[in-house]
């Protein structure tokens, strides 16, 4: 059994099922986008740390949002918290486009050297080093948006999300270092909210 199979019975008992997901994990390589004295991890279900304090995403946490989130070829995507870059890559096998945002200097730089020494999608990948607060309005050219770091509420994006769109966000909770992700399904006659898609000590979102 090699890493990456050893990571199959974490993903299993999250309820990550979807072969496309499991599929696209083992093609990605995730110790390519760890840092070097963290890469004996890499195939462990762990939140790794990354520069400015942050943290990546655990495995299990990626696979359920992916698998949330339901992407397909032709979908157009915002990702806020570009981190590694790993999750962006994954996404870049099952998408259309996807545009990363990140505000962090240090993170942006690591993020951008990872994606352009491995990503086999290089070209499907726009990155920005900008804070998506000063651009909102660019929100609604995207068919699914996902928040990777965490916000107080979802309410001030909604008015800028697309139609017939969906949107992962990490919410904070009161005295709680976990925060708990939902999904919202936007249609042109209302949203929808999908509650407790899942949780993780995510950091709170850079003004």
């Amino acid at each position: 059994m090699n890493n990456i199979d050893k990571l199959t019975p974490i993903y299993r008992c999250h309820d990550i099922l979807d072969e496309k997901i499991l599929s696209i994990i083992k093609k990605v390589k995730r110790d390519l986008f760890l840092p070097e004295k963290y890469k004996c991890f890499s195939y462990t279900d762990l939140s790794i740390p990354l520069e400015s304090g942050e943290f990546m995403l655990t495995p299990s946490c990626e696979g359920k949002i992916m698998q949330a989130m339901d992407f397909n070829i032709n979908d157009n995507v915002l990702i806020v918290g570009t981190g590694s870059g790993y999750l962006t890559e994954c996404i870049s096998h099952l998408t259309d486009i996807v545009s990363s945002y990140e505000i962090d200097a240090k993170l942006f730089s690591y993020g951008k050297n990872n994606l352009d020494l491995y990503s086999q999608h290089r070209n499907k990948i726009v990155l920005n080093h900008q804070n998506i607060l000063d651009c909102l309005d660019q929100l609604s050219s995207y068919t699914k948006v996902i928040f990777t770091c965490s916000i107080d509420s979802y309410e001030q994006f909604i008015d800028y999300l697309g139609k017939d769109t969906k949107s992962f966000f990490f919410i904070n909770q009161y005295k709680s270092p976990y925060k708990t992700g939902i999904m919202i399904a936007k249609a042109r006659n209302g949203y929808r909210v999908y509650k407790n898609i899942v949780t993780s000590q995510t950091n709170q979102i850079r003004y």
